[in-house]
């Protein structure tokens, strides 16, 4: 996960008067959904969808200053351009890049969804939403932390710890995975290593003056690219890992792939093969089991071997030859 852009983060920027910021943001990302939904759009097309629009405030039209004081400042939070044309009207320029960014997509959807969800309360009755662990309220101390680079005294309680023990951390990035707010930090508690932690362990978390440098070629995209989820273990190499799935399974496999190295390498009536290059861990493994029958590890043996270990306490838990 990347930042959108600095000031987006901390919603710091010369074009979102304080008071006016969760306004203008609904109608930056209602303006970018509506153009980027249509693929091309034109000015009236924009105006007529405003006026129904219950985040118009009664207004009529978008003017044509209103307009491009929108067009530019998404360009500036968001690096996306929106460029026309004389036959067909507004379109995203760079619409790759934007797929390209799942960090950016992900919080450009949840805005455009509860837009919708405004537009009209009886909405709200056909959405289910998962529930989030706590922990969302320490985002903005954490990306204030890693803008300015100062230490963050925090408060943790791990699963494993009856009490609950205070120390310093020093932010590199955050991270969501299956529901939860994580981060990456260099802990004073565990003699310097950086380290992963869920933010809904933590009881407190409060602003430091002591400053800290992030290593300049420190990628997050790139720390994480041999990781499952967030179990990140240092000093272990990544290999391959080869996985054998029903055919059926395979579909969604192909449709939301484990991994970003993801590879089907060989495709028949019964099965499929993946490929991936990953450290094994704890959460891959869970991933894998969680699949049932339907997916077999070939490689390497030693995660087989741990798969198949797993299965063995299944079937003793239920009294199972």
């Amino acid at each position: 996960m990347s930042y959108i852009n600095d000031k987006f983060i901390v919603g710091k920027t010369n074009i979102m008067p304080k008071q006016n910021t969760a306004l203008l943001l609904s109608r930056y990302i209602w303006l970018l959904d509506t153009i980027y939904s249509a693929g091309y759009i034109t000015r009236d097309e924009i105006n007529r969808r405003w006026s129904r629009s219950q985040i118009s405030e009664g207004e009529t039209e978008i003017s044509e200053r209103t307009f491009h004081r929108y067009k530019d400042a998404i360009q500036e939070l968001f690096q996306i351009d929106i460029a026309f044309s004389k036959t067909r009207g507004y379109y995203i320029e760079n619409s790759a890049d934007f797929q390209r960014n799942e960090m950016r997509k992900w919080l450009i959807s949840t805005f455009a969804v509860n837009n919708l969800i405004n537009e009209g309360v009886n909405l709200r009755k056909h959405i289910a939403f998962e529930p989030m662990p706590s922990g969302q309220q320490y985002l903005t101390s954490i990306l204030e932390a890693i803008r300015e680079r100062v230490r963050l005294r925090v408060t943790h309680r791990g699963f494993s710890k009856e009490k609950p023990t205070m120390f310093t951390i020093a932010p590199f990035c955050l991270k969501v995975f299956k529901q939860r707010w994580y981060v990456l930090a260099q802990s004073e508690y565990e003699d310097g290593r950086v380290l992963v932690y869920s933010l809904d362990r933590f009881l407190e978390v409060s602003r430091t003056d002591i400053k800290y440098e992030i290593p300049a070629d420190f990628d997050v995209d790139e720390y994480f690219s041999v990781f499952y989820g967030v179990s990140c273990v240092n000093g272990i190499k990544a290999e391959l890992v080869r996985l054998k799935v029903d055919a059926w399974q395979a579909k969604y496999f192909r449709s939301l792939p484990l991994h970003p190295s993801q590879q089907e390498m060989e495709t028949t009536d019964e099965y499929s093969i993946f490929e991936y290059f990953l450290v094994p861990t704890f959460e891959l493994s869970k991933e894998i089991l969680s699949n049932g029958p339907a997916v077999e590890v070939l490689a390497p043996q030693s995660l087989r071997n741990e798969i198949a270990d797993k299965i063995g306490e299944m079937c003793a838990r239920y009294e199972l030859k």
